[in-house]
């Protein structure tokens, strides 16, 4: 017993990497009782709450109908997905739209068979589906159940290299054969021992595994015990689960030890426990995916184990998490200098040392921090904080104190180097070795600084790097007791005097710098881009360089880790990176030993990391990628597309109904999530997407896994998305298509519309346009009609402004005319006047004279004078014809008027006064007077109206 326990106590050096999945993390029930993986690289779980599916980024949950705990699962050649829970069985298939939906069977069930417990186990055999309740076995085949009751109670059912078993709790194990169920053992062998697990082996056994019995061999009815290491502790312990991992291996899963790896020699290859990793030591359910990885369904979350993964951790200390500086292959045993002393473990012939079994023990006297693990000269010599020391027999013995010691370099390529070169704290030391040990050390005198990166050219010169003061090229004096150096900076061609790295590649000094490789070139005596890598790394600035014996040179770019491998048919170097190894590398102390091409050893944070470099460029696993989910988002968010896709090659996927999806247009706004199936990979992978009538071009490479389109036009469109691992595989293309339909306005029905109404707009137009002409010419005659009437106003108008004129023109000549009569008039008056004066005087004269009759005919010319100034007719005349027949339209008016009533008017017409009409008519002002009244009187006049606007009245008219 203590023998077993310490063998099983002694687990594999390196361990897969694990990844816990809890309730937080899937959202569903914290058992999970069975696992499946379909042909795209999906997987399934038996939940307590249902169906789980996880494609490496998203979790889906499918509850059962009844909500009852799901116990099995099974998925046959076209990913139907059978499911049993309690009392409900039926199977899960995706439809056009890609959704996953649930469709009981239970309606097959007769009557009598209903009501049954929960179905623990499901196979598909014989192109029929078996489901396992205790008191019965149903068996669903062309849409026919039929049921095969228990004997007593049906305790386990397996399909095992093309067999069916049944476990019949009192009566053995079965076979299902020609529709029979058939015992293999007449004498009930397997009676009361509970089976959990049948594998067929490559000699023809079957491996039966018991909860409580431990492990049996099965072979042409003869059942054995099969003996392990560890049969104590799985006949006290109980093996819940099992599964085959390859012909050779196996893996158990325990109540209380969580999974074991066992080969058929029944011993262990790998322990897998809490201690290791998983989240607890409760496995419900193993199950080994495609690449042969574990999946384990525990009593509390789900863990994933990269069981067949290249790379592996490898802890020291079981007790401490330590960080690995440096890592060493040396006397068949593997050493690890790490931030708290130096570990050792033995190793096994096994080509992959990560599979080692044994223990890590720390060499006595080496607490602290060791830098480094160097072999010189067949000793093991270990770079410490507190100086320098040897390792022999376990025991870690001080060469010399003081300084700290980063590095050990032989100053010679002959073995054995009697001169060994140290970059410690302060400088360079020296050890001298003789006669198989280390005789002497000593400091040498020079330059006080950590060096840290050291190696020495062909030309025996030395040369050295700090990160903060430069590049030193030292030189040895005779004795080796002093040094002298040269400190190059930017200043001799160095891109910065900043973070600066030395390194021996290809047998030649390179300098890792701020803007990639660069060498000295001793002609120019100037630091120049590396010739030979420059190229191919660029102008990145580079931490760490190595080169392995196959020639890779593994080099380390801020917290990246990745390897340039030479490529013979292309001639060039190709860049590895390992993206799963991001961040955990120790930054600041990179370091890679690559002992050979199945064992490299890298500084990490937490340990060592082992890559298996050979497995890993072996692993070309044909990638494929899954288009998981379609939504389409705005005011409410709906799923157009489940992720479910039929399978059209081994690794290219369709839609299930080729035919686009139509989308509203209301709907344009797309939401796709898409992974690819990688889950020990999954940071490798990198994915590229293209909308097909919509970008003409792929996206670039991104890790994104989703990705959203808003407000497309209508039109028809195809998702096309890609992935790509670290090493340049390509999956399929796998694509989504589908149609955004036109608003209804945009539809050909609405086009037809819109182009009848445009023939009848055209028509309408046009009869519009004839009628609005028509309008225009009516209102055009009409306006031509109303310029005509407006322009015969406007000639109206100015004839009668004309005759205005022509009118004020007579009015005022006939002022003026009368004014000249009224002239003439008083002309005459005061000639008249004269003419008295002089009558008088010449009568006056004529009575002096005598009677003279010169005189008196003088007296007679001027009597004749008077009667010619006094002709009335003449003036009458003349003063109608200027005043539009004046007196003539009183006379016919007014009868009664006298020549005197009619003098008296036109001279009140030419605006004489009182007095002047009294001159002119030879009677006193009395007399005008009274001849005005009489004229009033005859002129019926009021008292008001006045006789000078009466007269005026009368020429107006």
């Amino acid at each position: 017993m203590f023998l077993s326990c310490t063998s099983f106590a002694q687990n594999t050096i390196g361990l897969p990497q694990v990844v816990n999945f809890g309730i937080n993390d899937f959202k569903a029930g914290a058992q999970t009782w069975d696992i499946k993986q379909d042909k795209t690289g999906r997987m399934y779980f038996a939940n307590n709450e249902g169906l789980l599916s996880f494609d490496g980024k998203y979790w889906k949950l499918y509850p059962q109908p009844n909500k009852t705990i799901l116990r099995s699962i099974a998925i046959d050649s076209k990913n139907r997905i059978y499911a049993g829970g309690q009392d409900e069985l039926g199977f899960y298939e995706a439809y056009n739209n890609g959704i996953l939906q649930y469709k009981s069977l239970k309606n097959l069930i007769p009557l009598a068979y209903k009501k049954f417990t929960d179905v623990w186990d499901i196979e598909i055999f014989n192109n029929a589906v078996f489901f396992r309740t205790a008191d019965k076995i149903f068996e669903y085949k062309n849409d026919v159940m039929q049921i095969h009751p228990a004997a007593s109670v049906w305790q386990f059912m397996k399909l095992a290299a093309g067999k069916l078993f049944a476990l019949d709790k009192q009566n053995g194990l079965f076979q299902y054969i020609n529709n029979i169920w058939q015992p293999l053992f007449k004498d009930n062998s397997l009676a009361n021992i509970e089976i959990t697990g049948i594998i067929s082996l490559k000699d023809g056994n079957f491996l039966i595994s018991s909860l409580q019995n431990g492990l049996f061999l099965f072979n042409n009815g003869v059942l054995t015990k099969k003996a392990t290491i560890i049969d104590e502790l799985l006949l006290k312990g109980q093996i819940y689960a099992l599964d085959q991992v390859n012909e050779n291996e196996f893996v158990i899963g325990t109540t209380s030890n969580g999974c074991i790896v066992m080969n058929n020699a029944g011993e262990v290859v790998q322990k897998i426990g809490m201690q290791e990793g998983i989240k607890n030591n409760n496995v419900l359910s193993v199950f080994l995916d495609k690449e042969k990885n574990i999946w384990a369904g525990l009593d509390n979350g789900i863990s994933f184990i990269a069981f067949n993964e290249a790379i592996k951790y490898i802890k020291p200390s079981a007790n401490n998490e330590v960080s690995g500086y440096n890592a060493r292959v040396f006397n068949n045993a593997l050493y690890i200098g790490t931030s708290d002393g130096a570990y050792m473990a033995p190793l096994s012939t096994s080509s992959d040392l990560s599979f080692s079994k044994g223990n890590f023990t720390q060499i006595k006297n080496s607490g602290g921090q060791v830098w480094r693990l160097d072999e010189v000269n067949q000793q093991l010599l270990m770079g410490h904080h507190n100086g320098a020391y040897i390792i022999q027999n376990n025991i870690a013995t001080q060469l010399s104190n003081g300084n700290g010691i980063w590095l050990f370099q032989p100053t010679s390529s002959i073995y054995p180097a009697s001169n060994i070169l140290a970059g410690s704290y302060a400088g360079l030391s020296m050890y001298d070795f003789a006669n198989n040990k280390f005789i002497e050390n000593y400091a040498l005198k020079g330059l006080l600084e950590s060096l840290r990166f050291l190696t020495i050219d062909n030309n025996n010169d030395i040369w050295a790097s700090h990160p903060y003061r430069g590049i030193y090229k030292i030189a040895l004096s005779s004795d080796n007791k002093s040094y002298t150096s040269e400190l190059f900076t930017e200043k001799n061609g160095l891109p910065s005097t900043l973070r600066n790295y030395v390194f021996k590649i290809k047998n030649k000094i390179l300098f890792a710098t701020e803007k990639g490789l660069y060498e000295y070139d001793a002609n120019e005596k100037k630091f120049i881009p590396s010739p030979l890598l420059f190229k191919v790394f660029g102008a990145i600035g580079i931490q760490y360089l190595n080169e392995d014996t196959e020639g890779n040179i593994w080099f380390c770019i801020d917290k990246k880790i990745g390897v340039a491998r030479y490529v013979d048919a292309e001639k060039k170097y190709v860049l590895n990176y390992f993206p799963e190894l991001t961040g955990k590398i120790l930054a600041g102390f990179e370091n890679v030993y690559a002992y050979n091409k199945e064992n490299i050893f890298v500084a990490s944070n937490n340990g060592i990391i082992h890559i298996n470099y050979e497995k890993y460029k072996a692993a070309k696993s044909k990638l494929n990628v899954l288009l998981t989910q379609v939504n389409i988002f705005g005011k409410q968010d709906s799923l157009i597309f489940g992720g479910f896709f039929e399978q059209s090659n081994d690794t290219a996927f369709v839609k299930n109904n080729n035919a686009s999806q139509e989308i509203s247009i209301k709907n344009n706004s797309f939401h796709f999530e898409f992974c690819a199936p990688a889950f020990a990979t999954q940071n490798n992978i990198e994915y590229s997407y293209q909308l097909k009538g919509y970008e003409n071009k792929w996206n670039e490479w991104t890790s994104k896994t989703e990705k959203d389109y808003t407000n497309l036009p209508n039109g028809s469109y195809t998702f096309n998305v890609k992935s790509k691992d670290n090493a340049g595989n390509e999956s399929e293309i796998v694509s989504y298509a589908f149609k955004i339909n036109p608003a209804w306005y945009n539809t050909i029905l609405a086009y037809l519309l819109y182009f009848i109404l445009f023939i009848a707009g055209i028509f309408y137009y046009s009869k519009w346009q004839r009628n609005k002409f028509k309008k225009q010419q009516i209102k055009f005659e009409e306006e031509q009609k109303q310029l005509k009437y407006i322009h015969q106003l406007e000639l109206q108008k100015n004839e009668k402004e004309i005759i205005e004129l022509q009118n004020e023109k007579l009015i005022n000549e006939v002022i003026y005319k009368n004014k000249e009569l009224a002239d003439a008039s008083m002309h005459l008056v005061e000639r008249g006047d004269a003419l008295v004066k002089v009558k008088d005087e010449l009568q006056q004269l004529y009575k002096k004279t005598g009677g003279n009759h010169d005189v008196k005919k003088a007296i007679q010319l001027v009597s004749d004078i008077e009667k010619n100034n006094s002709n009335w007719e003449q003036f009458s005349t003349h003063f109608d014809e200027v005043n539009n027949g004046f007196l003539n339209k009183l006379k016919l008016k007014f009868p009664s008027l006298t020549n005197t009533d009619l003098k008296v008017c036109a001279y009140l017409q030419l605006k004489l006064s009182t007095k002047e009409i009294a001159q002119l008519m030879n009677i006193s002002i009395r007399g005008v007077e009274i001849s005005r009244y009489r004229l009033r009187k005859k002129l019926q006049l009021t008292t008001e109206q006045s006789l000078n606007n009466f007269l005026n009245e009368v020429i107006k008219d």
